[in-house]
């Protein structure tokens, strides 16, 4: 009798320490943006967007024929976390020389943004910004340069996949 309740005891206190763990393994993280480059429309109507990662320019220049709108640029953050996300700013960058530009939201969710747990949030800027800004870095560099969009929160940097080079060379409305 008194080893099985040895043997009992071992088997709770095991698994007390296994689920103790995991609580403490999904909590310590702490926020876990995940990012996604978007281009799109801003109408009068509101927010035409999908993913920039990849040429778009098949949904976009139909969008753009039928709505009076302004072509833009931006990051969706869905924060995947238990914990709110405090986005402090975002930016274009060139990858991997890491030149930023800090645009002028025209749009979208405003700075700074508390995201909470499981929601998300959109930041844009005027696609002729993030245009510019390739064109200058080219000058810079000699060649076109990849660019990501990022989000700050905290002393940490997030970074997204790059923006299609195809959808750089859109003509701005």
């Amino acid at each position: 009798m008194s080893v099985a309740g040895l043997v009992l005891g071992i088997i709770a206190t095991a698994l007390a320490v296994a689920s103790l763990t995991w609580q403490v393994v999904l909590r310590l993280p702490g926020p876990r943006p995940q990012l996604t480059p978007v281009v799109g429309l801003l109408t009068p109507g509101g927010l035409v967007t999908t993913d920039g990662s990849r040429d778009a320019r098949e949904f976009l220049l139909p969008a753009a024929g039928q709505w009076v709108g302004q072509l833009i640029v931006g990051v969706k953050v869905v924060n995947v976390a238990r914990a709110p996300l405090r986005v402090a700013d975002w930016a274009i960058r060139t990858d991997p020389e890491s030149m930023s530009l800090a645009p002028a939201p025209i749009g979208g969710t405003e700075i700074p943004r508390d995201i909470p747990p499981r929601a998300s949030a959109v930041f844009v800027t005027k696609l002729e910004n993030a245009q510019r800004f390739a064109e200058a870095a080219a000058r810079v560099d000699g060649a076109p340069p990849q660019i990501v969009l990022t989000v700050s929160s905290g002393s940490r940097s997030y970074v997204t996949k790059p923006v299609a080079p195809e959808l750089l060379s859109l003509e701005p409305r």
